[in-house]
């Protein structure tokens, strides 16, 4: 089998005409330029290699296509995650399901809760997360995406972060019940 790269068009012609000097040299010529555009090609993909491509070339194409939620700060496990989602997210876009796929890239574990799932205002949700590594300029940053990924007539009401931490505590109790006796000594 010949691999496209090295063929040349003498390969498939008739010998007689295949072995004419000028054939073999426009064959030459035609196989250069071949290699040339699939040089090109493979260095110009760059939604099928993001899995390869480095913090550079994914920040052009989260800019490229309005990834939400990216921001060049973020580690490359985060910025190829959120560019890989982004076509995903567009065709979702406006809805709860949506902003909970943004959230859990963003800040890993996360909930959106409508405002009928904690008693609050009609037309509001909030974002809780357990994650230790939610810092303000993160929450900041979310802030700016759920106002782009959410759809217009919810309202962010906040962010609750809920951390919780593991320590022993003892306690004790001591009930004591009885009667008392007096006795008197007369004497």
């Amino acid at each position: 089998m010949i691999k496209l790269y090295d063929a040349l068009i003498t390969h498939s012609l008739p010998a007689i005409v295949g072995e004419q000097p000028w054939c073999i040299a426009l064959s030459k010529v035609v196989r250069g330029q071949i290699r040339k555009i699939m040089v090109a090609a493979e260095e110009s993909r760059t939604y099928s290699a993001i899995d390869q491509a480095d913090d550079k070339v994914l920040d052009v194409v989260a800019a490229e296509m309005r990834t939400p939620g990216y921001s060049e700060s973020f580690s490359l496990e985060v910025k190829r995650s959120l560019v890989k989602g982004t076509l995903a997210y567009y065709s979702h876009a406006g809805t709860a399901e949506a902003l909970k796929a943004v959230c859990t890239e963003i800040f890993g574990d996360a909930a959106v809760l409508e405002w009928y799932e904690y008693n609050g205002r009609p037309g509001y949700f909030k974002i809780t997360t357990n994650s230790p590594s939610v810092t303000t300029e993160t929450v900041n940053a979310f802030i700016k995406t759920a106002e782009r990924v959410k759809r217009l007539s919810a309202k962010l009401e906040g962010v609750e972060v809920v951390l919780s931490a593991k320590q022993e505590i003892f306690v004790a109790a001591v009930l004591h019940t009885g009667t008392r006796h007096t006795f008197r000594f007369i004497g």
